[in-house]
C-alpha cells in the first residue's frame, strides 16, 4: 500500500511538472537555461557545495559521537551526499535516505545506529526551526511587498502557519518521548513480544534526546546556526541563477522567492524531491515579482539540473561503500550493536 501511495504521489509531480511547463513559453524558456552556460552552471554547483556543506555541519554539530573536526567533517559531508541521493532516486524504496546515513556511519566508523538516528531526527528540528525562521522574515517581505495580491499574502500567511506546526509538533514528539509512549502501548497488544526490541530502541533513542536537549545546548545552537546559514545559501542560489537566465532580482526579492519556494515544498512534502510542486512555486513567485513566469521554471530548472549533476557525483562516491539491507540485518544481529 505504502508503495502504491509513492507512486501516486510520483505520478501527481509529473503531471504538475507537466501543467507548469505547458504554462510556459518553451522557446524562450530554451533560451533562458542556455544562457547560463557552463560558468554559470560551475558557478551554481560551487554555491550548492557550501549550502549541502552548511546543511552536514549542522547535522555533524547534533552527533557528539562523532569528533568535531576536519576529517569527520568530510565523512558527513559525503555521507549526507550519498544519503541524499538515495532520499532522490528511490521514491518506491522501502529503505529511505535517512537509515542509510546511519548504516553508513556504523559500518565505515563504528557510530552507533541510534546515535546516528537520534541525530538525523535532532538534525531536522533544528533545519526545522531555521526554516520558521527563514519563512517569517520572507512572509515579512512580502507583506510589505506591493506588487504582491492578497490573496498571496495569505497563501504566504497560510504556509508559515503550516511549517510553524510541522515543527512544534516534530519537537514535541521528542521532548514528550511519544516514540517510547506509541511502543509501549503497541507492546500491550497481541503482538507486544514482538515489539519488545523496538520499544527498548524507542525508549534508548528518547532517551538520546533528552540528553542532547539538556547538555548540549552549545552543540544545539550551531546546529541551528548552520541550518539557517543553508537556506540563506539557498537565496545566494537563486540570485545568483536568476541573474545568469537574464532576469536579475535583489537579493531581497529572491529571499522571497526562495520563501515561497520551501513553503510549498514543505506542503507538498509527500511528493518525491517536490517535483513540479518546486517548478510551480518558482512559475508563481518569480512570475509575480519580475513578470516573467518562464525565468522562474528556468531557475527551476537549473536548480533540477543540479541535482542531477550532485545526484551522479554522489552515486560515484556510493560506489566506494557497500550498504545493503543484507549487511545491515548482519550488523544489527552482532552483539553490542546500538
Amino acid at each position: 500500500m505504502l508503495r502504491f501511495a509513492k507512486i501516486l504521489f510520483l505520478l501527481l509531480g509529473v503531471v504538475l511538472l507537466a501543467a507548469v511547463l505547458w504554462r510556459t513559453d518553451l522557446d524562450l524558456l530554451w533560451q533562458q537555461v542556455s544562457a547560463v552556460g557552463i560558468g554559470g552552471m560551475c558557478a551554481v554547483l560551487a554555491v550548492y557545495a557550501l549550502y549541502f556543506g552548511a546543511d552536514a555541519v549542522s547535522w555533524h554539530v547534533a552527533l557528539p559521537a562523532a569528533p568535531l573536526d576536519g576529517r569527520w567533517a568530510g565523512r558527513m559531508f559525503v555521507v549526507r551526499m550519498i544519503g541524499e541521493a538515495y532520499n532522490n532516486i528511490t521514491p518506491t524504496a522501502s529503505l529511505g535516505g535517512e537509515p542509510i546515513k546511519a548504516w553508513l556511519l556504523k559500518v565505515n566508523w563504528g557510530i552507533p545506529l541510534r546515535d546516528a538516528g537520534a541525530s538525523l531526527v535532532i538534525a531536522k528540528t533544528t533545519s526545522m526551526f531555521s526554516l520558521v525562521l527563514f519563512v517569517a522574515v520572507g512572509v515579512a517581505m512580502l507583506l510589505g511587498h506591493g506588487e504582491i495580491d492578497g490573496a498571496h499574502k495569505i497563501a504566504a500567511v497560510l504556509g508559515l502557519a503550516f511549517i510553524v506546526l510541522c515543527a512544534v509538533v516534530f519537537f514535541l514528539m521528542q521532548r514528550l518521548r511519544l516514540s517510547s509512549l506509541v511502543a509501549r502501548r503497541l507492546g500491550r497488544s497481541r503482538f507486544g513480544q514482538r515489539l519488545a526490541g523496538a520499544i527498548v530502541a524507542a525508549e534508548d533513542i528518547d532517551r538520546q534526546f533528552e540528553h542532547f536537549y539538556g547538555r548540549h545546548g552549545t552543540r544545539l545552537a550551531w546546529s541551528f546556526v548552520f541550518a539557517m546559514a543553508n537556506w540563506v545559501l539557498g537565496v545566494v542560489e537563486v540570485w545568483l541563477i536568476m541573474d545568469f537566465v537574464g532576469y536579475p532580482v535583489s537579493f531581497a526579492e529572491a529571499w522571497m522567492i526562495e520563501c515561497m519556494v520551501q513553503a510549498v515544498r514543505t506542503a507538498a512534502f509527500f511528493i518525491p524531491a517536490g517535483l513540479g510542486a518546486q517548478e510551480g512555486a518558482f512559475l508563481v513567485g518569480v512570475g509575480t515579482l519580475t513578470g516573467v513566469a518562464s525565468a522562474g521554471v528556468a531557475t527551476a530548472l537549473v536548480r533540477r539540473f543540479r541535482d542531477l549533476l550532485w545526484i551522479g557525483l554522489s552515486l560515484v562516491l556510493a560506489s566506494a561503500y557497500a550498504v545493503t539491507p543484507a549487511a545491515v540485518a548482519r550488523i544489527e544481529a552482532e552483539p553490542g550493536t546500538g
